[in-house]
């Protein structure tokens, strides 16, 4: 029988990018380092064994900011969601550790990091994509100071670039009948109809089970997320922020088309040969199979198209519910709490351009309230 390796003994292992990496465990944390050869790995991880046993610092500032970064990943792997994981995997890999990866982190400064972000706006990256990489490194920079392995966050002294504002300009209520219109024969027609009259997120409404959906009480119960990894597997998260599991009241039209829905799929599932309960999905295809994210978005641009319309993507369904809500009058407060937004600003700032026309509105409905208690009063105001 093999002997059982003991966290502090370490491990070796050859990763996909032909790197090898040796791997120690230390009061809770993995420590990783990382040679070109078999040799240069192990001869680090005698390093680390050393220092652990000497009791020394395991890491320090002279390691590489790429080092710190896969120990960095390594850490809040368990911490965060798996899709909040993934991003931060995907933005150091690509954008952070091909510009700054090489240099020490003791030796990082502020001007490293504006010629990378100089650097990668000039290869044609977004203004977007510039300051997610900055936010990542930063959030990266300061753990690494409250570890004591620099004084300073540098990315502190460096003015990211903005992205600019993306301009809202959601269907219209005419758009939205004209959506439902054209896709009421297809298998997508009640996952839209929920997304426009609830303002659930795809991945929300995807997770969606019968338990979660009362019919009687007219409301949705939204607390997880569909998550696809990267090699195709469906997990299923929990909600990001505390506001994100909410209950969403539906609409008497929502109950219809619910209700119809689980009809129908008890007799798809006696055809098909699947089980509807309580702990099935919500939204799924005739033949009881799941509904996937990139194939519901897919299939929601070629329903703009068909519906003569474009440029809609079904993010915009949530855009759609949260602007004609604020037109209709419905409080800033009840739409956020329906969209699971953590704070009322976030809604407002998003639907900033709803806003002048709320304040228009406000401003009537003053006169008219102050005009129907006292029109002799105001009357007098106006005309002397």
């Amino acid at each position: 029988m093999a002997k059982r390796r003991m966290n502090h003994e370490g491990s070796l292992s050859l990763r996909k990018d032909g790197l090898w990496a040796a791997r120690i465990s230390h009061e809770g944390t993995r420590i990783s380092a990382y040679g070109r050869t078999k040799e240069e790995a192990r001869q680090k991880l005698n390093v680390l064994r050393r220092k652990q046993d000497q009791g020394l610092p395991m890491l320090t500032s002279a390691i590489s900011l790429q080092e710190y970064l896969a120990q960095w990943l390594a850490n809040v792997k368990n911490r965060v969601r798996p899709s909040t994981y993934e991003g931060y995997e995907i933005m150091v890999r690509v954008h952070i550790i091909p510009h700054l990866g090489d240099i020490k982190l003791g030796k990082l400064g502020p001007e490293h990091i504006s010629k990378a972000w100089e650097t990668m706006l000039k290869m044609g990256n977004s203004a977007s994509v510039v300051e997610h990489a900055h936010l990542r490194l930063s959030k990266a920079l300061t753990d690494a100071v409250k570890r004591q392995l620099i004084y300073r966050n540098p990315c502190q002294a460096v003015s990211a670039p903005k992205a600019h504002k993306r301009e809202l300009h959601p269907p219209d209520a005419q758009e939205i009948h004209c959506l439902l219109k054209t896709a009421k024969d297809t298998d997508y027609y009640e996952v839209l109809h929920t997304a426009f009259y609830t303002g659930l997120r795809r991945n929300e409404a995807l997770a969606l089970r019968w338990r979660d959906v009362d019919l009687n009480e007219a409301s949705i119960s939204a607390g997880r997320s569909l998550y696809r990894a990267k090699g195709g597997q469906s997990t299923y998260q929990a909600p990001k922020t505390a506001k994100d599991r909410r209950l969403v009241a539906l609409t008497p039209s929502s109950v219809l088309v619910l209700r119809a829905l689980r009809e129908r799929q008890g007799t798809d599932g006696l055809l098909m040969g699947y089980e509807v309960n309580e702990d099935g999905l919500v939204f799924r295809y005739r033949n009881g199979n799941p509904m996937l994210p990139c194939t519901i978005s897919n299939a929601f641009r070629k329903l703009v198209l068909r519906a003569g319309l474009e440029g809609y993507r079904f993010h915009d369904t949530r855009h759609a519910h949260a602007t004609l809500m604020l037109r209709q009058g419905v409080h800033p407060k009840i739409v956020q709490e329906r969209l699971g937004h953590a704070k009322v600003g976030t809604t407002l700032d998003i639907y900033s351009h709803v806003t002048p026309g709320l304040q228009q509105a406000a401003a009537l409905r003053f006169d008219e309230g102050l005009a129907a208690s006292t029109p002799e009063v105001v009357a007098e105001s106006i005309f002397g």
